[in-house]
């Protein structure tokens, strides 16, 4: 008995000795700031905002206007975090959707309550359908000096990107966006320096493993403090997510899955490999980008990184992903296009990996690589022209420092019962309670149990005559009607 209290208390020790000195809780809010965008559905016509007001407020909103003075704006009343966040910690966090809005189009808006609310500020709307736009990406921020030094320093890197690049229609960040993500005064200085930029234009991060210093194993604080797109697998929400911009389709994953932190069981990281799978094979965009914290080709020796890509460049190269944005190493690094573990200019995904901040390593691997940059803080430009995308590294005077141009990779596609067992092994490969099977699907096909469930809760039909056509290739109709069946289903 008293071997375990020992041992408890030795835990409890070390746990307590691992919490930031810093970890006192920042200077209390007293007026709305702290903005940030971010998009958690379709970029032309909605707008999600999140802020955090004084701890006394118990309604925030949204006015906003395409007139500056918003003399007549639309007022939405937004939602309180229903938990202790990063940004509420000394506050009250709010997170409100604009809805309904016209494509194409500058707004103006203004966030509080009562008497208290932000100056004007303005964002634009995403056309309808466009192949001709700029995004920003912006590796690891984390802290090498202080809080105080690093987030400022990085926050005018952020402010120097925009203003030379005025019209990006959204940012990227590939994680270690603190150095400690239990750490409040971390996240309050990074939202700080953040909001200049990315209170105008909207900001999708993925996280890293110095978001994930919870027992759960979970980036609990990242979580609390972003507001990204629900569309993960279940039990990972935001920590997995995609959207589309125009011709592009962005696939942000959590990498640090790999590192067993969440103690995931292989039948667990199964149904994840799935979902991706089944994200990619869902999309028929022009342009695939993966936004990943660890890379799949490290620089340095990581185990974390060579089973995430043991896991995921099979289904990468497959599902036609063209780049992969990455950090986590801190150095500027750009690889020749890879199949596997070989250069591959033919077919090759491109792997680039970012450092916004200023912590560096002075050493890298450069086996495979096409430009490596040491000790610089640099942000990357993609600019998307249809069937092109270029992609040019600046640091923070804009002296470029690197320059790539590609075309997109073809992908390979699905055949419809891929597809269903790519939704079917993503959702956990539940057992059919009854049905009939596709005469032209076996029992000893890989495919039956999937299509037999899919079948008996209504989620396919087959093509008449109790046939499935399961070797075919899977139109984008039928991937539509599929997944909507589906949404049907579980709701």
């Amino acid at each position: 008995m008293k071997k375990k209290l020992l041992a408890a208390l030795l835990a409890l020790t070390l746990i307590i000795s691992f919490v930031p000195s810093a970890f006192a809780a920042s200077e209390p809010v007293s007026a709305p700031s702290r903005v940030m965008l971010s998009w958690t559905a379709e970029p032309a016509t909605t707008m999600t905002i999140t802020w955090v007001d004084a701890d006394t407020v118990a309604a925030g909103a949204v006015r906003y206007s395409t007139d500056k003075s918003l003399t007549d704006a639309t007022e939405v009343k937004a939602t309180a975090a229903p938990n202790k966040s990063a940004m509420d910690e000394d506050g009250a966090r709010f997170t409100a959707t604009l809805t309904g809005l016209s494509p194409a189009t500058t707004y103006w808006y203004s966030v509080g309550s009562g008497d208290n609310w932000t100056a004007p500020q303005s964002f634009t709307t995403a056309e309808t359908t466009t192949d001709n736009f700029s995004f920003l990406f912006l590796g690891d921020i984390q802290v090498t000096q202080s809080a105080a030094v690093d987030f400022p320093a990085w926050g005018k890197l952020a402010e120097a990107a925009y203003a030379k690049n005025p019209g990006l229609a959204f940012a990227l960040q590939a994680g270690d966006i603190v150095e400690s993500g239990i750490d409040t005064n971390h996240w309050a200085a990074f939202l700080d320096a953040a909001t200049p930029v990315f209170s105008k234009i909207p900001f999708f991060a993925t996280n890293g493993n110095h978001e994930s210093n919870f027992l759960s194993g979970k980036p609990e604080l990242y979580l609390d403090t972003f507001t990204f797109p629900l569309n993960a697998p279940k039990g990972f929400a935001e920590e997995f997510y995609s959207f589309d911009y125009g011709n592009a389709h962005v696939l942000v994953v959590n990498s640090w899955v790999f590192s067993g932190e969440q103690k995931l069981t292989e039948a667990q990281l199964d149904a994840l490999d799935a979902w991706v799978a089944l994200d990619l094979a869902a999309s028929n965009a022009t342009w695939k980008i993966v936004l990943t914290h660890v890379p799949l080709y490290p620089i340095h020796s990581d185990t974390t990184g060579v089973k995430a890509r043991e896991h995921w460049i099979d289904i990468f190269q497959q599902y036609g992903v063209d780049l992969m944005l990455v950090g986590h190493q801190h150095v500027y690094s750009r690889l020749k296009p890879m199949t596997g573990g070989a250069p591959d200019y033919e077919d090759g995904i491109v792997q680039i990996m970012g450092n916004s901040g200023l912590k560096f390593y002075d050493s890298a691997d450069e086996t495979y690589a096409e430009r490596t940059i040491y000790n610089v803080s640099n942000y990357e430009v993609l600019s998307v022209d249809g069937n092109s995308l270029t992609v040019q590294a600046f640091d923070i005077d804009g002296n470029e420092l690197d320059y790539l141009a590609l075309s997109p990779r073809e992908s390979r596609g699905a055949t419809r019962a891929e597809f269903v067992d790519l939704l079917w092994r993503s959702i956990g490969s539940p057992t059919a309670t009854g049905g009939e099977a596709f005469s032209d699907v076996p029992a000893s096909s890989p495919y039956a149990a999937a299509l037999l469930w899919a079948r008996s809760v209504g989620v396919v039909n087959g093509i008449g005559g109790n046939r499935f056509d399961p070797d075919s290739k899977i139109l984008p109709e039928h991937i539509v009607w599929i997944l909507e069946r589906y949404e049907n289903y579980s709701s």
